[in-house]
Parts: C-alpha cells; structure tokens; sequence
C-alpha cells in the first residue's frame, strides 16, 4: 500500500476513534462538542495536508500554488480545489464526488464508535 492510501486510512481510524473516545467525554461548557473533537479538526487538517503532499508526489505532480495548504486550513474547500488544480476537470469532479463519500464514511465510522462505546458502557 503506498503513502497517501496509508494517511487516508490513518483518517478513517481517527473518525472511529474519536467516536468511541467522545462517549467518554464531556463537552465544553455551553458547547455541543469537545475537546477532542477540536483536537480532531487539527488532525483532519494535518492529514489533509500531509495526504495532498504525499499523493501528489505518488502520481509525479507538484501541486500549484499553495493548493495543499488550503486543502490543509480549510479541508472542505481546499481538497476540491486541489483536486481542480491537479487533474482535469472530469476526473477531479469524480475525485471530489469520492472525497464527499469518504466524509461521510468518516461520520458514519465515528458514529458507530459512538453507539459502541454507549452499548458497552450501558
């Protein structure tokens, strides 16, 4: 398996691992989340970053401008537009279809280690 596959596993285990941390946690005062899923957004934006650097030296592309920087400050915005800037227009509209999936896969896996964590500690 090659770098950035690894860094988006390393992703997806993040999402069930807070999920199932979070149903230990309080939140913050008058907050509906918590610490650590602050701790977790920083994460989101590191591996983001680190996947966008890794994947576009796995296909030989130096990413223009400062495309993996954003898709490491603002991940939503950033990854379609690194997408965009990186490949052509069909194949990154697909690329970014999939990163939608990849979210929401990444919501579904946290909330199955939330409902895990709840069911065993019940």
């Amino acid at each position: 398996m090659n770098r950035p596959r690894w860094i988006l596993l390393a992703l997806g285990l993040s999402f069930f691992i807070v999920g199932v941390a979070d149903a230990f946690m309080p939140p913050l005062r008058g907050k509906g989340y918590s610490a650590l899923d602050v701790a977790h957004a920083v994460l989101i934006s590191a591996l983001c970053y680190t996947w966008c650097r890794a994947e576009g030296l796995a296909r030989g592309v130096i990413p223009p401008g400062r495309s993996a920087l954003l898709a490491g400050m603002f991940p939503l915005l950033g990854i379609p537009v690194y997408f965009f800037r990186t490949r052509p227009w069909r194949r990154a509209l697909v690329s970014t279809l999939w990163a939608v999936g990849f979210l929401a896969m990444g919501l579904v896996l946290a909330a199955v280690g939330t409902l895990l964590s709840e069911l065993v500690r019940s």
